[in-house]
């Protein structure tokens, strides 16, 4: 595996440390007549402290690895040799900004631009830069297309996208090819695969599958099973579901697939949940439950603590604090966790090798690794967990 570790120095936390440790030398010399609310607001500052020790801790090194087996020619772990022009702009476009996961795949790229710059020696305002928007909701395609178009009005020199729709912002990335401004994609990529340099993600056709193997084992290789996904036009969700349908159909074929259900199923205005209660109410013997994403995993979740449902199979996807308590408790079989730090780090360095106009692999695999009871709380592990 490559690897790589970094650092992160919080210096404002390790200033409220050592300024803790100040606070209870002072506290130990006080003397015996200081007043009770005195003590009382010592000991307050002394919790926050803590809070914020626990907090950099957790922070203090993340691993920043990519898959040895996915043979990359180019190592996407490292920065050293790129040596990108003074105020240089890097723009990102997410599905959205809020949630762990994109808050991770923020830290990688953040990780990266940091190490950009002082491979090319630059500080001050001469540094590289880079903005990381998205819409407040993860699957609004035309609040996304809105942000680009500002985006590229401000003529950054690359854009990152993580598109929502594989048909939306089509005359978006002609836009950008017009006025050579190369494109990287992460996490999910759009239909005309030219308009990207590349893209860095997820082998989500081969999570999908090893997911479909779990659940099979899981339900003993035998009965009735559910897909439910939140999206239908979004690459890497589709292609969730078709590794876990090729799967089953192929090679567990006393397993059956009763149906897949979206959330944005433009046919069907019902909740999603009505519709996954429905399904429950049609098909009693369904043993188990596919969900793609940790939108989806919510709604199953919380419909799955009806006591009548507690023998029902749950493999899912993504490292939401929901699911990974779910498996803890043992009412989730198990994730498949993506890879978002390595995932945010590759792709700005891709990004920097498109503006030099160097060559980039057609797709950069980022990773992924099924999480259950037995491996949730491994070191190695840990990394997948961006709760």
């Amino acid at each position: 595996m490559w690897k790589k570790y970094l650092s992160l120095l919080m210096a404002g936390m390790l200033l409220a440390t050592l300024c803790g440790c100040a606070k209870k030398q002072e506290s130990s010399e006080k003397d015996n007549t200081e007043s009770a609310e005195e003590a009382e607001e010592i000991q307050e500052e002394e919790e926050e402290t803590d809070e914020g020790q626990t907090e950099n801790d957790q922070t203090d090194e993340i691993e920043i690895e990519l898959p040895q087996e996915s043979q990359l020619a180019i190592d996407y772990t490292l920065a050293e040799g790129l040596e990108l022009p003074p105020k240089t702009r890097i723009a990102v476009v997410a599905k959205t900004t809020k949630g762990n996961y994109w808050k991770a795949i923020r830290t990688g790229m953040e990780m990266a631009v940091e190490d950009l710059n002082e491979a090319a020696g630059l500080e001050g305002n001469e540094k590289v830069t880079m903005t990381f928007e998205g819409p407040d909701q993860e699957d609004d395609a035309e609040q996304q297309i809105n942000i680009v178009d500002a985006v590229l009005a401000e003529n950054p020199q690359v854009l990152c996208l993580a598109a929502i729709d594989v048909e939306s912002c089509s005359a978006q990335l002609e836009n950008a090819q017009e006025n050579g401004i190369p494109v990287i994609g992460f996490d999910s990529g759009v239909s005309s695969k030219e308009m990207m340099d590349t893209i860095c993600k997820t082998d989500n056709y081969g999570a999908g599958a090893e997911a479909a193997r779990r659940l099979a084992a899981a339900v003993g290789d035998f009965g009735e099973i559910l897909i439910v996904s939140s999206q239908q036009n979004t690459e890497s969700l589709t292609d969730r579901v078709l590794g876990f349908e090729s799967e089953i159909t192929n090679a567990h074929k006393t397993v059956t697939i009763v149906d897949t259900v979206y959330g944005d199923d433009p046919e069907d205005d019902r909740s999603l949940e009505e519709r996954i209660r429905e399904i429950l109410e049609n098909h009693p013997n369904l043993k188990g439950c596919f969900v793609t994403d940790e939108n989806a995993a919510a709604e199953v979740l919380d419909i799955l603590k009806n006591p009548e449902y507690q023998d029902m199979k749950l493999a899912g996807f993504d490292a939401s604090e929901k699911q990974l308590k779910a498996v803890r408790e043992g009412r989730e079989v198990g994730i498949i966790c993506q890879n978002p730090y390595g995932m945010g780090y590759a792709t700005v360095i891709s990004a920097a090798r498109a503006i030099l106009t160097l060559d980039n692999d057609e797709m950069i695999n980022a990773g992924y690794q099924w999480i259950d009871q037995g491996n949730i709380d491994l070191e190695e592990n840990q990394k997948y967990l961006y709760e």
